[in-house]
């Protein structure tokens, strides 16, 4: 069995996790034309499974490539955006999609196309017609973050889900918070300094909350464990900036006394989304403008340059929702701090998914030429990026009404 593994331009960081813990036992080729390279392969004797990670953005960029794929090779498909939409994705004509932790899932899928057997855990298939799902099994995080075969080194998971229910996230939905145990966490990032690579970067839901025993108090002494240890092993650690960000009501005189000591970064991106308490409320973040307004004193007072992310266009922003935000922008750069502009990106399997954006207000423009050099992101791409979704959506409603696709390739 050969796995045929689909890269992308830009970070793969979803395939070595998911190749991760099969590629000692299997062959692992990664691809960019799976078509030509599984044809070929096939065509030499072997026996190909093509694998994809994919988020909303490349789905929505290469779902025909997948369609096309899948009706020819047996193909599986995690990654975020399976998680949210596995059902598409089948309709599609995809074998498996994996909905839930990986790391049983792919060995299990693997085992099936060899030896066959029922439906894997943590996946989706269609059978007769009928979609089935195997059991949900929640794994410990202690497998390895990379791939060799791939030459890929991502950040490192340290915790998996959350305890917030925010409505435009998915990353709740993965079932128990779990933590990478510090012993794991030292043995990757010896593989990693090792190998050249010494900023040491990690991927946590609320990156402030690494080892809380509730998924909502920080664990001081956990982020200090963690922290030292990376710096004990050669690394150079970021905490609280992309892509570990954090949560405005972990920002505190605590936390940042004891992490200061250690983190490469001076960035802390702290969410604040939106100054409507209407909205607030509206999508379950679970705190106050107030508390941000602390965290970005807090974290100018510690010597730190915080970065206030805000999503515009939330189903159901009004004009007293945007001039409330902008006032608060306003006030928030005068305090210090910047801004980064986002737009309402719908992910399919949140609860917002399924409700429009508002339309972009000229207000947010207007703050953004006025703030220029205090205002970062990718906002007029984010908005082309959320219409596309829509639109594309619509096309794969045609599609598939025009089509059968096969849900079972062999």
């Amino acid at each position: 069995m050969i796995l045929l593994a689909r890269l992308f331009e830009g970070p793969n960081n979803g395939l070595a996790y998911a190749v991760a813990p099969v590629e000692d036992k299997y062959r692992i080729v990664p691809t960019r034309d799976p078509l030509r390279d599984a044809a070929e392969l096939v065509s030499r004797g072997e026996k190909v499974l093509v694998l994809y990670s994919l988020s909303t953005p490349l789905f929505i960029e290469y779902w025909k490539e997948v369609a096309s794929v899948a009706s020819r090779y047996p193909t599986v498909v995690g990654g975020p955006h399976a998680v949210g939409d596995p059902v598409t994705l089948l309709r599609l004509g995809v074998k498996y999609v994996v909905v839930g932790d990986g790391e049983v899932a792919l060995p299990a899928i693997i085992q099936r196309e060899e030896e066959g057997g029922g439906t894997p855990p943590n996946t989706m298939v269609v059978e007769n017609g009928k979609i089935r799902a195997g059991r949900r099994i929640y794994v410990e995080l202690v497998y390895k973050t990379y791939s060799e075969s791939l030459g890929i080194y991502p950040p490192i998971e340290i915790t998996r889900s959350c305890a917030y229910r925010c409505a435009f996230c998915q990353t709740w939905g993965h079932g128990p918070v779990r933590h990478r145990p510090l012993h794991n966490v030292a043995e990757i990032v010896r593989v990693y300094v090792s190998r050249g690579i010494r900023e040491i970067r990690f991927i946590a839901p609320v990156g402030f909350l690494y080892g809380s025993t509730d998924g909502k108090t920080p664990n001081v002494d956990a982020l200090t464990s963690l922290l030292r240890i990376v710096r004990e092993l050669g690394g150079a650690p970021y905490l609280g900036s992309f892509p570990s960000e954090t949560r405005p009501e972990t920002v505190t005189p605590d936390v940042l006394n004891a992490i200061r000591p250690y983190v490469a970064n001076r960035r802390i991106s702290i969410g604040l989304q939106t100054a409507s308490e209407k909205l607030l409320k509206a999508v379950k973040r679970d705190h106050d403008v107030a508390v941000v307004e602390e965290a970005v004193k807090t974290a100018r007072s510690f010597g730190f340059k915080p970065v206030v992310d805000v999503i515009a266009g939330l189903p159901g922003e009004d004009e007293d929702d945007v001039e409330a935000t902008v006032r608060e922008m306003e006030k928030l750069v005068k305090m210090g701090a910047y801004i980064r502009m986002h737009y309402y990106i719908p992910l399919p399997g949140t609860p917002l998914w399924g409700r429009r954006p508002q339309p972009p207000h000229r207000l947010y423009f207007d703050f953004m030429k006025r703030r220029k050099k205090r205002v970062e992101g990718y906002f007029e791409e984010q908005i082309k990026l959320s219409l596309r979704i829509y639109q594309t959506y619509e096309e794969i409603a045609s599609y598939l009404s025009l089509t059968t696709p096969s849900s079972s390739a062999s």
